[in-house]
């Protein structure tokens, strides 16, 4: 709900959720922190303490309910936007998640003071309620429910919350004060085996490593295929499930019982990952990707909680183990979300992770006295991996070198060249990657170098252009650009015209503006404005301020074909039409791998009863063009002559009707193409 809240203040990055993330984890560990602090009172000084904090928690979540929408415009403006998400996470949602985290903690202390057995196992029940909660917002609150109604909602429940938690206290005071001395008390059998301990370390120290791994592992994944493979729609969510099920399973005990066949499952996925992962970006090699970084995920993790479970120590520290665990959660979440993106110019924290549980694995089996020495076979694939994911460090020759790489808040970018020659003379292509998606590409080759091209040719997005009024009278044009890219679309820039372009990634706009990479932007004889900005905030404060509306509005913003939300809502395409001339039109790109988009242009047309075309086109590699579907919106329709050559009229009118999403209730859920 919070990382909903945050996103279109940070246009829509998927780098929002991994920071959220590690902020949680932070806030985690100062809950058990609490837990453990408070644990040192009576019973009854603890329940009566925790109860007046929750009342303050209570209040600070009313008092953001209230204040969220003027707090709004407020965020995205530190030019850290890393920093600023983690900063906003812990002011707004801190307090009443650092209440929330500590109740587990205290429960399982409380019961385990009235000598309830077996009281490590609620912390899998916890884990299963996170599962549900994570899965029931996407599909039952964030489609139906208003982001307000959502945090009034949350605040409410807080208080149901405490009221539970009030019964609950009362209970376990009166079953303390009538369970026999000599049961009050940690209890022995609660105590992990010291055989699954390792001999070579102290337990702490595992306490604190394994969970530190396990989130690292997580992060990593997650960066992994959501920025340097593709962002699957609830890819983010899915993952973290994952995560959260492979707690269920290691404190069920049930993993602690298959702890020698999880680590064989587990080296099985160590040495899938490593060689995927050292083979680099393949085309076509998506389905590895996901299912080595997925098993990796679950079977991984699930190997690091039962083992962290096989070590837990008897009730009396539970809170201490707890804290030990968080503060390991918060350290690899931390570093993974935070340190390695400022090191590391690619996804280098997944390798990592590879050869940091690879390593452990070989620690684990060095110190097992079973199987005898036979135990060293399963020290194969945990070395190979090593090995693998180590290699994924080295240079490789490639058919289309990097010639430039780089990596910031919204994503992985790099530059590919390969050489090439025409009729004009020889030459080169260089391509930008965003992500996985290839999304601008030049003809660095005598005379070709203004040609539109991927999916901005003229059947495609440059339709956008060539079909207004003014482009055939050749009258000047004032267009506004929603994502430069690398500036393909300033392909249509001619003496006069007037080009502003909102670009929110400073990496991208460097490589637009590098002559020596692409030349859209240097070469262009318009009037050019760059602005490295969110483009509904830029053009928010232009209508505030009285800004020349424009001609054409061109929406290509969708990089690694997910969907920013906050330039998708009924709320954005208002701003839109009122930043567009009366003759304007609005192209809209809506290529997209993973969601059907043609329920939503129908949509738009029918919410603003603006005349509405979409065209689909084909590849044509001999122009370097890509297959694309582009909608078009104008509400004098008569003045954009005939359609282009190669492209095809799609019927959106046979498509559903779908509501169109607000900034406050919407999902594209329904619009995913499972």
């Amino acid at each position: 709900m919070l990382g909903r809240t945050l996103l279109p203040a940070f246009g829509g990055s998927a780098a929002v959720w991994t920071v959220c993330l590690a902020a949680f984890q932070t806030l985690l560990l100062l809950g058990y922190l609490y837990a453990h602090l408070l644990g040192r009172q009576s019973t009854a000084r603890q329940m009566t303490l925790h109860r007046v904090t929750l009342v303050v928690a209570i209040l600070w979540t009313l008092g953001f309910a209230i204040l969220r929408p003027n707090l709004f415009p407020m965020l995205g403006k530190s030019g850290m936007p890393r920093w600023e998400v983690l900063f906003c996470v812990l002011l707004f949602a801190g307090l009443p998640y650092v209440m929330l985290s500590s109740g587990s903690t205290l429960v399982q202390a409380w019961l385990a003071r009235t000598g309830s057995k077996n009281v490590y196992r609620l912390y899998a029940v916890s884990n299963l309620g996170s599962f549900l909660g994570l899965f029931a917002y996407p599909f039952v609150f964030e489609p139906y429910v208003s982001l307000t109604a959502q945090w009034w909602g949350f605040s409410g429940l807080i208080v149901v919350y405490a009221a539970l938690l009030t019964v609950m206290g009362r209970r376990v005071r009166l079953a303390e004060s009538l369970a026999p001395s000599d049961s009050v008390g940690p209890e022995a059998d609660e105590a992990g085996s010291a055989s699954e301990s390792n001999a070579y370390v102290d337990k702490k120290v595992l306490w604190l490593a394994l969970p530190s791994l396990s989130v690292f592992l997580l992060n990593a994944v997650t960066s992994y295929l959501t920025l340097d493979v593709i962002p699957l729609p609830l890819l983010w969510t899915a993952l973290l499930g994952l995560f959260l099920l492979s707690y269920v399973i290691g404190f069920s005990g049930f993993g602690h019982r298959l702890l020698s066949l999880l680590l064989w499952v587990a080296l099985g996925f160590v040495g899938f990952a490593g060689y995927v992962v050292s083979k680099g970006p393949e085309p076509g090699a998506f389905g590895m990707q996901l299912v080595s970084g997925a098993g990796l995920c679950l079977f991984g993790c699930t190997f690091l909680h039962s083992w962290l479970y096989a070590i837990r120590p008897a009730a009396g520290k539970l809170s201490l183990y707890y804290l030990f665990n968080a503060l390991g959660g918060a350290i690899g979440g931390l570093i993974a979300s935070i340190v390695v993106p400022l090191i590391f110019t690619t996804v280098a924290e997944y390798p990592v992770a590879i050869a940091g549980l690879a390593v452990v694995m070989i620690w684990f089996i060095a110190s097992s006295k079973k199987w005898g020495h036979f135990r060293w076979i399963g020290a194969a694939p945990a070395l190979g991996a090593l090995g693998l994911s180590l290699i994924s460090f080295l240079p490789t020759e490639e058919d289309r070198p990097t010639i430039w790489r780089d990596r910031g808040f919204y994503g992985t970018v790099q530059v590919t060249e390969v050489k090439a020659r025409a009729s004009g003379g020889d030459g080169s292509v260089h391509e930008f990657i965003h992500g996985s998606t290839l999304h601008g590409i030049q003809a660095l080759i005598p005379g070709r170098e203004r040609w539109p091209t991927a999916y901005f040719t003229p059947e495609k997005m440059g339709f956008g252009v060539i079909a207004h009024p003014k482009w055939e009278k050749k009258e000047p044009m004032r267009v506004n650009l929603v994502g430069l890219g690398v500036g393909v679309m300033l392909a249509y820039g001619r003496e006069g015209d007037y080009y502003r372009c909102y670009e929110i990634s400073p990496e991208v706009l460097e490589i637009a503006e590098n002559p020596d990479l692409f030349t859209y932007v240097s070469g262009c004889p318009a009037e050019v404005d760059l602005v490295c900005e969110d483009a509904r905030k830029g053009l928010e404060r232009e209508l505030a301020e009285g800004v020349e509306p424009y001609d054409v509005i061109v929406i290509d913003a969708f990089a690694g074909d997910s969907l920013p939300y906050h330039l998708s809502t009924r709320e954005a395409f208002e701003l839109y039409f009122k930043m567009l001339k009366p003759d304007g039109i609005l192209a809209l790109n809506v290529t997209n791998w993973h969601l059907d988009l043609d329920p939503f242009v129908k949509a738009v047309g029918v919410s603003f009863k603006v005349p509405t075309v979409e065209l689909a086109s084909p590849d044509d590699l001999s122009r370097l063009a890509f297959g694309a579907k582009c909608a078009f919106f104008c509400r004098q329709p008569q003045g954009m002559g005939e359609l282009p050559f190669g492209a095809q009229m799609v019927d959106i009118q046979k498509q559903p009707d779908i509501p169109m999403p607000t900034d406050e209730k919407g999902s594209f859920v329904p619009l995913i193409r499972w």
